[in-house]
C-alpha cells in the first residue's frame, strides 16, 4: 500500500511516522520549514513514541504519483486548497482521501472536490502536538484511527488501511456508523475548545470554575448532533466530563490555542459551525451562539497572519 500524507504537522507527522517506522510506503507533502527541517533533520516525534526518520518528502505532489490512500491532515480552513493543488497527481480511480479533522465539516468539503465516492472519513485519537517544524510530541492516548466510506459501505481498501494501521500498532476498528464517530469527536473536542478559548483557561477551570457553561456547551452540541442522525447516548455529557476529569488539568485543544496566539483556527469548522449546524436542523444553541459571536470576532481579526502546512 502507498500512502501520501498531506499536511506533516502533529497528526500528520505522527500517523504518517508510526507507519513509515512499520514499512508502509508514506511520502509526505509539506513546505516552508516543516519540509526543510523534514528534508534536514528526518522526521522527529517524541514522548511516548521516539522516532527519527528518513522519509520522503516534497512540496510537489508530482514528484510522489498515485497512491493507495491520502491522508490529508492539514487544518480545515487550508483543506480546499490543499486538496486542489495535490489530489490531481496523487489519486487514482481508487485512490481513497482520508480526512483526519476535527468536526463534520472536512469530509462535506473534500465531497465536493473529489467526490464523495473518494472520501474517507477518519477520526484520529492520540494526544499530539508541534514543539516545531518537524518535531513532534507525542503526549499519550490510544493510539486510534477509525475510518470508513462516507456511507459505511464496504470497501477493500478501508480494509486494507484497517489492516496496515493495525500491523503498525495503531487501533483502527471496524466502524459501521462514521456520521456518529464524527460527531462524538466533536461533541468531545469542541466544546472544550470554545470554552476555553472565550474563558481563556486550561481543562481544569473548565471542569471546576466554569463547570456549568461548560456542561451546557457540551450539551447543546450532542443535541445539535442528535438533530444530524448521530446516535449519541443520553448519558455522554456526565460520560464525558467524567474522562476529562482524568486528563491533565493544564491541557488546552489546538484551536484554542491558535486563536489565542493570534494564529488563523479551525473556528469556522468547529466553534462556528455548531449554531449554522443547529439552525440546520431546528436547534437553538444559546451558549454556542454567544461564544461564537466572541471568538468569530477574534478570528476576524487575526485573518492577516498565514501559516503553512
Amino acid at each position: 500500500m502507498r500512502i501520501a500524507v498531506i499536511g506533516a504537522g502533529a497528526i500528520g507527522a505522527f500517523y504518517g511516522g508510526v507507519l513509515a517506522d512499520a514499512g508502509v510506503d508514506v511520502s509526505f507533502i509539506a513546505r516552508g520549514q516543516t519540509l526543510e527541517a523534514i528534508r534536514n533533520h528526518g522526521l522527529r516525534i517524541v514522548g511516548n513514541t521516539e522516532l527519527t526518520l528518513t522519509v520522503p518528502a516534497t512540496d510537489n505532489a508530482a514528484e510522489i504519483g498515485q497512491v493507495d490512500v491520502v491522508l490529508i491532515c492539514t487544518k480545515t480552513f487550508q483543506l480546499a486548497d490543499a486538496a486542489r493543488a495535490h489530489l490531481p497527481a496523487l489519486m487514482g480511480s481508487d485512490t481513497l482521501v482520508v480526512t483526519t479533522q476535527n468536526g463534520v465539516i472536512a469530509p462535506q468539503i473534500l465531497s465536493e472536490i473529489v467526490g464523495a465516492e473518494h472520501v474517507a472519513p477518519g477520526v484520529c485519537r492520540e494526544w499530539v502536538k508541534i514543539l516545531e517544524p518537524g518535531l513532534i510530541m507525542d503526549l499519550g492516548g490510544p493510539r486510534m484511527l477509525e475510518v470508513s466510506t462516507m456511507d459505511d459501505s464496504p470497501n477493500p481498501i478501508i480494509d486494507e488501511v484497517r489492516a496496515t494501521c493495525e500491523k503498525a500498532g495503531i487501533v483502527s476498528p471496524i466502524t459501521d456508523d462514521i456520521t456518529t464517530t464524527l460527531w462524538v469527536k466533536m461533541c468531545s473536542v469542541v466544546p472544550q475548545g470554545a470554552c476555553g478559548a472565550v474563558l481563556d483557561v486550561a481543562l481544569g477551570d473548565l471542569l471546576s470554575t466554569y463547570r456549568d457553561i461548560f456542561a451546557r456547551c457540551i450539551a447543546e452540541t450532542v443535541q445539535v448532533a442528535r438533530g444530524h442522525g448521530a446516535k449519541i447516548a443520553d448519558d455522554f455529557v456526565t460520560k464525558n466530563l467524567t474522562f476529562l476529569a482524568g486528563q491533565d488539568p493544564a491541557s488546552t485543544t489546538s484551536f484554542q490555542r491558535d486563536i489565542l496566539a493570534g494564529r488563523p483556527s479551525e473556528y469556522a469548522a468547529q466553534v462556528g459551525a455548531v449554531p449554522e449546524l443547529g439552525d440546520e436542523v431546528g436547534v437553538d444553541t444559546p451558549v454556542n451562539d454567544v461564544i461564537a459571536a466572541v471568538l468569530g470576532r477574534r478570528e476576524a481579526e487575526n485573518r492577516g497572519y498565514t501559516s503553512g502546512f
